[in-house]
């Protein structure tokens, strides 16, 4: 597990958009890549505003070599491998062309299922034994937190922060209750995380799940779902994606946002949050 603090340096009566992102699948038919483009507009737009924009990757951000399939490309031979360096390559760039007016605003990035193992440092540019998660981290300036949780701490002003717990997660779960359930289990592996994010099932949610402790007092918490651009239907398509073959539920595409603001109440300073799907 990698643990980071993230110092954010809030204004006075400014507010902190904290986005995470993932399951992307860029290099799909699926991937909804108008929608994704949309939202980098929208973050410049607010930072314009005044707002302060954060993001953090929670994996799947193209659509290459999921685990099964890296033990299948095993055994192919090293010009093949090379060839899908070279198709890795291609769609990471693209992708990195429209994710790069957010560079500098990412704080970290997670891997997922799907991500490529480079094994040519020549058809790569030197990144022969390295992943294209950490290709794109290094290119959108920001930390790698490798391919299990994250636990990381953003660090306010007057001495307040918010913890963060951050997974790309497992299993499907195609009813509301198990999308919920799965993320409050998750929650338990940080029991003083203020929010705990996992992506993976497509779904973007906030569930408040606050407790009480004998220091802090009331402790406000969410499991969050980070969303996915990933649609499950194409229309006028007749090769279906995996999601309609497979009858999946689809979900709402998009982004979960977690607004942030720094107050004093009663005399004392506090972090205040609230999500909006």
């Amino acid at each position: 597990m990698i643990k980071t603090a993230y110092h954010i340096d809030l204004k006075p009566n400014q507010d902190l958009l904290f986005i995470p992102i993932g399951d992307i699948q860029y290099g799909t038919d699926e991937c909804d890549v108008e929608r994704l483009k949309r939202l980098v507009t929208w973050c410049i737009k607010k930072e314009k505003a005044g707002y302060l924009v954060r993001l953090c990757g929670l994996g799947d951000y193209t659509d290459l070599s999921s685990p099964s399939e890296k033990v299948k490309l095993k055994g192919t031979h090293e010009t093949t491998q090379k060839s899908i360096d070279e198709l890795a390559m291609l769609y990471l760039g693209q992708l990195l062309s429209i994710l790069e007016p957010l560079k500098g605003r990412f704080l970290t990035l997670l891997t997922g299922h799907h991500v490529h193992d480079f094994s040519s440092n020549k058809k790569t540019g030197g990144w022969g034994g390295r992943n294209s998660d950490q290709w794109l981290a290094h290119h959108l300036g920001c930390d790698y937190a490798g391919d299990g949780h994250t636990l990381f701490r953003l660090q306010f002003p007057h001495d307040t922060h918010l913890t963060v717990g951050a997974w790309h997660g497992q299993g499907g779960g195609q009813t509301p209750g198990w999308r919920v359930n799965k993320r409050i289990r998750q929650s338990d592996i940080y029991p003083a995380a203020d929010i705990v994010i996992q992506g993976h099932d497509n779904a973007k949610l906030a569930y408040p799940r606050s407790g009480v402790d004998f220091d802090r007092g009331f402790i406000k918490r969410l499991s969050v779902g980070s969303g996915s651009f990933q649609r499950a239907y194409l229309d006028g398509d007749t090769q279906a994606g995996y999601a309609e073959k497979w009858g999946l539920v689809p979900t709402d595409l998009g982004v979960t946002i977690i607004t942030v603001s720094v107050e004093k109440r009663d005399g004392k300073w506090r972090v205040d949050y609230h999500a909006s799907v």
